[in-house]
């Protein structure tokens, strides 16, 4: 779908991604906010430099797109329009941002974690993002240089390359409470002994009980390893896998970085997609995406679907772009 109007592309830059409490009791690196501000600037100047005309930008608690306005200066011409909202410093900004960038932007750009790309994706309808890795668990978005992003993010912005032929709509994990929708997380949902939310993160295996993963890999950083050690399942898959905690077989899995922790499993079950399956432990603090976010009791049942975010696909979208001539004088 083309925007009317000018080329415009939404940047979501978290703050908070990359700095939870998983550097203290783990290894995990710090992804600094001046690392971010850096980040922006590239954007900015190749996005400009191959057509993109305006850029609306979630405000937040540091400033990063400001930051990065200031550093460049006046080598960017092209029109940034901070979002009118009232920063809250959590989930809320980057909920009310997408919600105000949905009809207004040709593309959004995710600059934070899994936990980022999660908040998006309940508002960003069928809008192509670019989700571009500044977390912890890093799972959904990529691992890519801000140069190869911006030029990515143009060509699917200007209709160079059509959302249709360079995005591919991903898979998520519902969650129900008595047969409402509850939440969704994009990558795992684990059912919790915990009590109450606390730092969020999730690092001690004992509190653990059943995870849902739309993927999962003995590569993958977070929960949706612990059923990659037993099964491996990519985004393309129409699958998923349920995992039933505490039996007689263990695992060794990355639920952290730097940090490899024994887990016990009692059952693996492969779900087809939009297969339903109930988990057992009720009440339950429900980890999504690796951060302890919501509280449901009742029955509660969960499924994979392809109602995820529509993803930009940026190697596929580079070689149509360069093929079309794009980078051409």
């Amino acid at each position: 779908m083309r925007i009317m109007g000018k080329i415009t592309v939404g940047i979501i830059a978290n703050p908070e991604s990359g700095r939870d409490i998983r550097r203290l009791i783990a290894h995990a690196s710090v992804f600094d906010n001046m690392e971010k501000v850096n980040i922006v600037k590239r954007l900015l100047l190749i996005m400009q430099e191959l057509g993109v005309e305006k850029v609306l930008a979630m405000p937040e608690t540091f400033g990063i797109v400001p930051a990065a306005l200031h550093a460049i200066g006046e080598h960017v011409v092209m029109e940034v329009e901070m979002l009118p909202i009232k920063v809250f410093g959590d989930w809320r900004d980057t909920l009310k941002a997408t919600e105000l960038m949905k009809d207004k932007v040709n593309v959004i750009i995710v600059i934070g974690g899994d936990g980022t790309n999660r908040v998006v994706a309940k508002a960003s309808g069928d809008i192509p993002i670019m989700p571009i890795s500044t977390g912890t668990n890093n799972v959904f978005p990529y691992m890519i240089e801000a140069t190869i992003a911006g030029a990515t993010v143009s060509a699917i912005a200007t209709g160079m390359v059509k959302p249709e032929e360079g995005t591919y709509k991903t898979k998520r994990i519902e969650l129900y409470e008595d047969g409402r929708l509850k939440d969704i997380a994009l990558i795992d949902a684990a059912a919790t002994l915990h009590s109450f939310k606390g730092s969020k993160a999730v690092w001690k295996p004992e509190y653990l009980r059943e995870i849902v993963a739309s993927v999962s890999s003995p590569y993958n950083i977070g929960l949706s390893s612990i059923p990659g050690i037993l099964k491996e399942i990519t985004e393309q898959d129409d699958l998923g896998i349920y995992v039933e905690l505490g039996g007689e077989r263990g695992v060794k899995a990355p639920i952290a970085p730097g940090v490899f922790r024994e887990i016990k499993v009692k059952e693996t079950k492969i779900l087809e997609l939009n297969e339903e399956v109930e988990l057992k432990t009720s009440p339950s603090l429900l980890a999504l995406d690796g951060e302890r976010e919501t509280e449901m009791k009742g029955r509660i049942t969960a499924k994979i679907t392809r109602n995820g975010p529509r993803v930009i696909e940026y190697k596929k979208t580079l070689k149509l772009a360069a093929e079309r001539g794009f980078f051409n004088d």
